[in-house]
């Protein structure tokens, strides 16, 4: 899995992605990062920039749901020099691996290098292949030519022609360019030399037989490597080749491009990683589960069926918990709801068992607004053949509850199972993000919104105003921004979703029915191990 980056003081916040200070082999180092759970990305940037230059780029991979890292290479943008004895390309190598280390990628990553930081990538997976799964190429040194150092300044020069290009280079450049040569010039100068000069073909062919999968990219235009020497490249490491249009820093220029030539890639191995942690997760809860007085079929029926979304929604004692409050068998209208604090935190965590039904998600999430509890995690599931649904909250509010505000809290539930629960108010929300992928009969909904009470409650109503099913939610809130992703039966249109947000409904209700809900448990504690699962049950 990949560990939370070490944030440190005064971290500072650019669009999506989180800038950070660290000490990497006992020098100081910056990187960038963004994304949440998915694959780790370790994204190496070309000379004489650093992370920054490249945010819009990383942006859609963060998008496309990876996890990515992305260090100022040594000279760069504020990171230390190597020593002196480790100025080279496999020291940039090894120093990548160890920066790894440090921010706690603890599996495989998918590493893209662009022009020198191609080059560093290959050094990478050859000295330490096991940190690598993927590599991709962009516009990468490695195949060294003839030509003198007066010939790749020019090259660079002429990137910043044609004009209608130029605006966008120097947006993106600024932040590193100019600040990278007031800063350390002779290190700039350094790296420079190595990138001229770097004859990587040894390494490349001895990649070539690990069988580390390459994907290698060059541009049109460009004219700082040549055609020749991408062709090399690749003829050499064996690589999938793409050629697409622009000059050598075109990503800069056209990130939405990048984002479209890498999207079957990326989508590859989110998929995958996505399936890989899945398994291992639904191992760990079935392990759990067998420590309970739950049937191996009752076991085998939720967790076997159980989404890859939800199993990654929290950890595996946790989920365990949740399933076991499933057991025994829904009576007719019974709604089940545990109430577990979290230790060392004012947080509860409250479950929701119950009959499955459209609309039942956003009733859940109105019940608790109108309780006043705020919603920093969520996760839903649904198990259709037996017509359940689990709702988990992490909640705000609920540790200061007395018993007459659980009893108030278990009455609102009863009432939730009668339908009769009120669409919480929304004020418009802006700015708001809503991605669509898939068919439109089943696709992931992913909505990025200023976190306000409501929200979520707002969104499912809209999804049952609009005959769509939700299979599966996974909602996060994290710095008063929430991340809320729904797999759903159903077709959703991104705009009118996001319009929806903009400028929300009056409240409104749903015509009562009769049905009769358990109380809330009170005050019980987080378990910690499976023989605690049992209190559940109890």
């Amino acid at each position: 899995m990949t560990g939370s980056p070490p944030v440190s003081r005064g971290a500072e916040s650019e669009g999506y992605l989180t800038w950070h200070r660290i000490v990497v082999a006992g020098r100081p180092a910056v990187y960038g990062a963004g994304g949440t759970d998915g694959p780790p990305v370790v994204f190496l940037h070309g000379w004489a920039l650093g992370s920054r230059a490249y945010k819009r780029a990383i942006r859609r991979l963060t998008s496309r749901g990876c996890r990515v890292f992305a260090p100022a290479l040594p000279s760069f943008g504020g990171t230390a020099d190597l020593p002196s004895d480790s100025m080279n390309i496999g020291g940039y190598a090894d120093w990548v691996a160890a920066f790894m280390s440090e921010v706690g990628i603890e599996e495989p990553a998918l590493v893209i290098g662009h022009s020198f930081g191609g080059g560093v990538a290959i050094k990478l997976a050859r000295s330490h292949p096991t940190l690598v799964r993927y590599l991709v190429l962009l516009n990468a040194v490695g195949s060294v030519d003839a030509r003198h150092p007066w010939e790749w300044v020019l090259g660079f020069g002429r990137e910043f022609w044609p004009p209608s290009d130029t605006l966008e280079l120097v947006l993106a450049m600024r932040a590193d360019l100019v600040p990278n040569f007031l800063r350390n010039p002779v290190g700039l100068a350094r790296a420079g030399l190595l990138a001229q000069r770097a004859d990587l073909r040894v390494e490349l062919a001895e990649l070539k037989e690990s069988g580390v999968p390459v994907l290698a990219l060059h541009s049109e235009r460009d004219r700082v490597i040549p055609r020749s020497a991408f062709e090399a490249v690749c003829e050499t490491v064996g690589a999938d080749r793409r050629v697409v249009s622009g000059g050598h820093a075109w990503l800069l220029v056209d990130p939405d491009s990048f984002g479209e030539v890498l999207a079957t890639t990326i989508d590859v191995q989110v998929a995958e990683h996505t399936a890989s942690r899945a398994a291992d997760r639904r191992s760990e809860v079935e392990r759990l589960l067998k420590g309970t007085r739950l049937s191996k079929r009752s076991i085998q029926a939720l967790v076997g069926s159980a989404a890859p979304l939800w199993l990654l929604s929290d950890s595996a004692p946790a989920l365990a918990g949740d399933l076991a409050l499933c057991r025994p068998k829904l009576k007719k209208g019974e709604v089940r709801a545990l109430a577990r604090r979290i230790e060392d935190s004012t947080l509860v965590r409250l479950t929701i068992v119950a009959r499955d039904r459209r609309g039942l998600l956003a009733d859940s999430a109105a019940v608790l607004a109108a309780s006043e509890m705020s919603i920093s995690n969520a996760s839903a599931s649904t198990w259709k053949q037996q017509h359940l649904a689990l709702h988990s909250f992490i909640v705000g509010g609920g540790a200061q509850f007395d018993r007459a505000a659980w009893d108030r809290l278990g009455e609102r539930l009863r009432n939730m199972a009668a339908g009769a629960v009120p669409s919480p108010g929304l004020r418009p929300l802006r700015p708001v993000s809503v991605t669509v992928q898939g068919a439109d009969d089943r696709s992931i909904v992913k909505v990025v919104a200023p976190d306000e009470q409501g929200l979520l409650a707002t969104i499912c109503r809209y999804f049952q105003v609009h005959n769509v099913n939700i299979e599966t939610l996974q909602a996060r809130t994290r710095n008063g921004l929430a991340d809320d992703t729904f797999l759903v039966i159903g077709k959703v249109e991104a705009e009118d979703l996001k319009s929806h947000l903009d400028s929300p409904p009056a409240d409104t209700v749903v015509p009562p029915g009769a049905a009769a809900a358990t109380g809330v448990q009170r005050d019980v504690l987080a378990w910690k191990d499976a023989s605690r699962v049992d209190d559940v049950l109890s």
